[in-house]
């Protein structure tokens, strides 16, 4: 979505109901995504569970690594995509993307509580939501921050990477707090830019419905990775017993 990112941010939003519509058809796309991403999950991870040999194999660090490399990769394959590709395109990369991440995040089912993560869950909902607010109603450009966010957060991921191979020089104690910290900041000023990029595609685009119906599917699975992100770091952040 960076080709708006030179775009108006909006000017009397809260009268303008095709926005309005575009963003709640987005979030729709998102929440039913998020139900497969949770279906996927728990079925998976209850799979796991009874087969600690394959978990061993779909969580080892060469396969995680190829999950971090493919969601990029993915994403960048189907935006260029996007002017050409049917609306029934679009959506079975959503959908298949929010399966992808449902693998990607059933070691939760090994490794927490459920009443923890159902109350981490509606923690991620909330602050979620609330930074999705912000980026709609800020007239802010918050490109200028977004490049600080996606540098701390690449720094986070790829200490994780290196803790993968490394577990003797993976953070512990006060300084893995501090990280995490960091990469939550960087995770919500993210979620905030995509909102408000969001806004940009749709007064680039304001007219053609084709292409805004294919951005709000594309965007959702944007949002939906950011708000995997923020459940998992608040995991690590307050799921501990």
């Amino acid at each position: 979505m960076n080709e708006f990112n030179r775009g108006v941010i909006g000017a009397d939003t809260d009268t303008d109901v095709g926005l309005k519509s575009f963003m709640l058809g987005t979030y729709r796309w998102m929440a039913l995504a998020m139900l497969v991403t949770a279906g996927v999950a728990y079925f998976f991870g209850q799979f796991l569970l009874g087969n600690p040999q394959v978990a061993a194999i779909v969580f080892s660090p060469f396969v995680l690594i190829g999950f971090i490399i493919a969601i990029p990769v993915m994403f960048g394959t189907v935006g260029k995509k996007l002017p050409t590709m049917s609306m029934g395109g679009v959506v079975t990369f959503l959908f298949t993307f929010a399966a992808f991440m449902g693998v990607f995040t059933s070691a939760i089912a090994l490794a927490y509580n459920p009443m923890i993560v159902a109350k981490i869950f509606f923690m991620t909902v909330a602050m979620f939501a609330a930074l999705s607010l912000f980026g709609y109603s800020t007239q802010r450009n918050l490109s200028t921050f977004v490049k600080y966010a996606f540098a701390a957060f690449l720094g986070y991921v790829a200490i994780n990477v290196l803790g993968m191979f490394f577990p003797a020089l993976a953070p512990t104690g006060p300084m893995d707090v501090i990280i995490n910290v960091i990469a939550l900041g960087a995770i919500a000023m993210i979620t905030a830019w995509e909102t408000q990029m969001l806004k940009r595609v749709y007064y680039g685009l304001a007219g053609d419905g084709e292409m805004l119906a294919k951005y709000s599917a594309y965007g959702a699975a944007s949002l939906l990775l950011a708000f995997i992100n923020m459940f998992q770091i608040l995991l690590a952040l307050f799921g501990r017993d």
